[in-house]
């Protein structure tokens, strides 16, 4: 079907558009004052065998201060014609619809047109003289013409060859017939300026403007400055930049705001990010709110937030000693460890067993710059329910339930320059993770070890101490064992007494010092502390020992599992119970030892008190003490105001008077 020929070439495509905006780039170029005032030695060299210079015009003609070259021509020729006469003559060999006859001119750089094609050559020129007009109106009216002849004779092209149904050709008259049109268009266009009078720049800059669609009566900029357009535009992305900039500062100052208001007590949400000592830059919200931050010069953290919660998988069991195993824990489905944690907190293991929830506390051993997983290093206590179900069913594989972080008996390296770290037995697990932490980040300042069992088979990663000692050199660790008869060992025999810390510390006085095992080895490591004149606010403690509250057994149970907690109708009766306690909400008395805790006396008579680290640190056993007086030995997780309110931390709190607790 034949189509119209105004409908084939009325809209340009989008590379024609593309062609006339750089056309315009290359116009505003030519017509800078350092183009125009181009040398014919410099032209010339753009045109190797005889091409002529390009046409310049009097100073007096072009109303500007560019110095004149010489005219084209005789003596007696006007300059304007001769400018006009080169402007249009043709390259040699040319034959387009546009081309004119006159003097050849090398094909090259300015196009078929000669010297410059038509319109870009009209831009030189801002006066029209008689002569120019003349010159101009000719090759308008030439353009027209030849335009005119090459639409109808690509329309009967385009007609036979879509006839034919040979659309190669049908495309090729097209482009022909675009072509001619533009070469008409542009004949009419230079006509009716001519018949509007403008200027021969204006002429040009008007057909510029059609053919890029620039609307507006509005004269276009023709000196080489900025146009308001650009002004315009740069003050708009000025102020797109800096609304942004301010944008960004407002949400940086809202998530301050934010890390002030998860951590009540923190100097500032700088202070409170820095002290994790997580290799990660950033963690989850919830689990940042469940890590307790620490002023490094203060040393007083704020108040315990709630820990993550959660199921972790056994992937490997690792036995340290006879009776004492590692157990790594990771993402059941891969991937990191779903919450950050300081060198010396805790996790929680919650099971069932035999019926009944049983929720146990275990230092995290493994250091916090491991992130694929955590590990908890147990010891099989001879009355310990959940490490005794953990020892001897527990396999890789098996889920675990943990709620962790918790606890405040950490060191990151930040707090002091420097750090003495004495352990006992199983109290050994906190101080291997600050030993891995500390190591892992070439920690730079003296770190020594003193370590006590009772036989040399019980020291839990001695070869791993003694490789750290010989990578590091800062790191001194130093053994005492109790009972070494019939082993090789040859090393010191005994306790950790004042001499020995002495001997393998020196200036303990000067330093901070985490004591960690179990009470009766630590009641006597602070007595030897205080000998040797080393203050208390420097010395950090965290008891290890286990449960107690439950029925005093001479002789490990047969059966595989015994039950923690205690009904009523199933009360032991403990010695030495001169005191009463009762538990005001749920309507139950029972006796209270001396040396048994308000938590061990509720789960002998089965009143629930919610716990966790029984250790005094994470605070979730505070309970109103109504009547009574109570001791505590560890209360870092009661701030004043609860102390002041009568709240005791029924895993610490005893008494040998009669208690009143609200539970």
């Amino acid at each position: 079907m034949k189509r119209p020929l105004h409908q084939i070439t009325t809209h340009r495509t989008l590379w024609s558009r593309i062609g006339y905006r750089v056309l315009i780039a290359l116009t505003v170029m030519l017509t800078s004052p350092s183009v125009v005032a181009q040398t014919a030695d410099e032209h010339a060299s753009h045109h190797p065998g005889g091409g002529g210079a390009a046409p310049a015009m009097p100073a007096a003609a072009s109303g500007t201060d560019m110095p004149a070259t010489q005219p084209m021509g005789g003596s007696g020729t006007d300059p304007m014609a001769a400018m006009m006469k080169q402007m249009m003559s043709p390259s040699a060999g040319s034959a387009g619809p546009g081309g004119m006859g006159g003097t050849a001119a090398p094909s090259g750089c300015c196009g078929p047109m000669g010297a410059k094609p038509f319109y870009p050559s009209l831009m030189q020129w801002p006066a029209l003289t008689d002569e120019a007009r003349r010159a101009v109106r000719a090759e308008a009216l030439k353009r027209l013409g030849s335009g005119t002849n090459a639409l109808a004779a690509e329309q009967s092209r385009l007609h036979h060859a879509l006839a034919s149904n040979d659309f190669a050709t049908a495309g090729a008259s097209i482009k022909g017939a675009r072509e001619g049109l533009a070469q008409a268009e542009s004949g009419v266009s230079a006509l009716k300026g001519l018949e509007e009078g403008k200027a021969p720049r204006e002429i040009a800059l008007t057909w510029f403007k059609n053919q890029n669609g620039i609307g507006g009566a509005e004269k276009m900029a023709t000196d080489s400055g900025l146009s308001w357009w650009h002004i315009i535009g740069m003050v708009l992305l000025a102020a797109a930049l800096l609304t942004a900039l301010l944008l960004r500062q407002a949400r940086l100052r809202r998530i301050a705001s934010l890390v002030e208001r998860l951590m009540p007590g923190s100097p500032s949400a700088q202070t409170s990010i820095g002290a994790l000592a997580a290799p990660t830059a950033m963690a989850q919200p919830a689990v940042l709110a469940g890590v307790p931050q620490v002023s490094a010069a203060t040393n007083a953290p704020p108040p315990v937030r709630r820990p993550w919660k959660g199921v972790l998988r056994i992937k490997a069991i690792f036995d340290e000693t006879p009776n004492v195993k590692s157990f790594r824990l990771m993402e059941p489905d891969g991937g990191s460890i779903p919450f950050t944690f300081l060198p010396g907190q805790y996790a929680t293991i919650t099971s069932e067993i035999d019926g009944q929830k049983v929720r146990r506390s275990y230092t995290i051993s493994s250091s916090p710059t491991q992130r694929d997983y955590i590990e908890l290093t147990i010891k099989r206590e001879q009355y310990g329910l959940e490490s005794r179900h953990l020892h001897d069913h527990a396999d890789t594989g098996d889920l675990l339930e943990i709620s962790a972080p918790a606890g405040r008996f950490f060191f990151t390296g930040k707090e002091a320059d420097g750090i003495v770290l004495i352990a006992g037995g199983v109290g050994i697990t906190p101080m291997m993770s600050v030993l891995r932490s500390l190591t892992d980040r070439s920690y730079e300042h003296d770190i020594f070890l003193l370590y006590g069992v009772n036989t040399p088979e019980d020291l839990i990663f001695r070869d791993e101490c003694d490789h750290l000692a010989r990578r590091h050199p800062k790191l001194h660790v130093a053994y005492a064992v109790a009972k070494a008869e019939g082993t090789d060992w040859q090393g010191h025999v005994g306790y950790i007494t004042a001499d020995f810390i002495a001997a393998s510390v020196p200036d303990i006085s000067k330093r901070r010092v985490h004591l960690c095992g179990p009470p009766p080895m630590m009641a006597a490591v602070k007595e030897a502390l205080a000998q040797l004149k080393v203050p208390s606010d420097q010395v950090k403690t965290e008891e290890f020992a286990p449960p107690k509250g439950g029925p005093v057994l001479e002789t490990e149970p047969t059966e595989p599992a015994v039950t923690p907690a205690f009904t009523a109708d199933q009360a032991v009766p403990i010695p030495s119970a001169h005191a009463t306690i009762t538990f005001s909400k749920s309507g139950k008395a029972g006796p209270l030892a001396p040396d048994q805790s308000v938590l061990e006396a509720a789960e002998a008579i089965g009143v629930a008190i919610d716990y966790d680290c029984r250790a005094g640190t994470c605070g979730r056993c505070k309970v109103p003490l109504r009547q009574g007086q109570a001791t505590m030995e560890v209360e870092d997780a009661l701030a004043a105001d609860e102390k002041a309110a009568g709240i005791i931390l029924a895993c610490q709190a005893k008494s040998t008077g009669d208690l009143v607790v609200e539970a």
